[in-house]
């Protein structure tokens, strides 16, 4: 009963530090909270900057292939034979004039905007880099709180094992099998009046006996907790 109840506290101390491992993760996602959503923005900002210095790339070449367009098009009306021709190739160089007129206009306006989006990463880039100067010094010391907890955690499951490694096969297996399906303590104390310190059902006096003897193992028929006799 004494290496088993050892055992326990091993076992109740991890739960505890395993505990207080599981609160680190909050509290690192509510200090990086302002970062994150500082990151998406610049991201976000840069995915739409470059989305237009595709279109303005894109305006540029259909605005180079309208000019020399229209380069082809005033060699064709030195050449022109009669009136008719000279109608047509008219026609066709003020449409290609007004296309390009369009893509100039367009053009200007997506490089203002390219010069605008261009200024806001630069502006959310220092915001970000703002945040996580504000939380480096609070977050190093959570992971560093962290590490140690996580050492600590460590250095219990290796002392865990050597400890158990030395109980009775059978027992520890029974011990195991408590701790794994129930979630709560494996052993309990038999009370001054007879009863489980579990589920407080009173023993037969026989059974109280085994029990204070302490020479075996003896589990409540109630709860089944192993019990003993503190």
């Amino acid at each position: 009963h004494a290496a088993l109840l050892a055992l326990q506290e091993i076992d109740d101390e991890i739960r505890r530090m395993e505990s207080r491992l599981a609160e680190f993760a909050p509290q690192l996602e509510e200090l990086e909270a302002p970062v994150a959503q500082a990151q998406r923005e610049l991201d976000g900002t840069r995915a739409k900057l470059q989305e237009l210095r595709d279109e303005q790339s894109r305006l540029k070449r259909n605005a180079q292939q309208k000019q020399e367009r229209l380069l082809v098009i005033d060699e064709r009306m030195n050449k022109v034979r009669n009136a008719r021709e000279e109608s047509a190739v008219k026609a066709e160089h003020d449409l290609v004039r007004r296309a390009l007129d369009a893509d100039s206009s367009d053009l200007r306006l997506v490089s203002e905007q390219v010069t605008r989006t261009d200024l806001r990463v630069d502006d959310l880039q220092k915001q970000a880099d703002r945040a996580a100067t504000e939380i480096a010094a609070r977050r190093d010391e959570l992971l560093a709180e962290r590490g140690a907890v996580e050492a600590e955690v460590a250095q219990l499951r290796e002392r865990r094992e050597n400890h158990a490694v030395r109980l009775n096969p059978q027992t520890r297996g029974i011990y195991e099998r408590l701790r794994r399906n129930r979630g709560r303590p494996a052993l309990a104390p038999l009370t001054d009046e007879g009863a489980c310190g579990a589920c407080y059902n009173i023993l037969p006096v026989q059974e109280q006996t085994v029990v204070r003897r302490g020479d075996a193992l003896h589990r409540c028929e109630g709860c089944g907790v192993i019990l003993y006799a503190p």
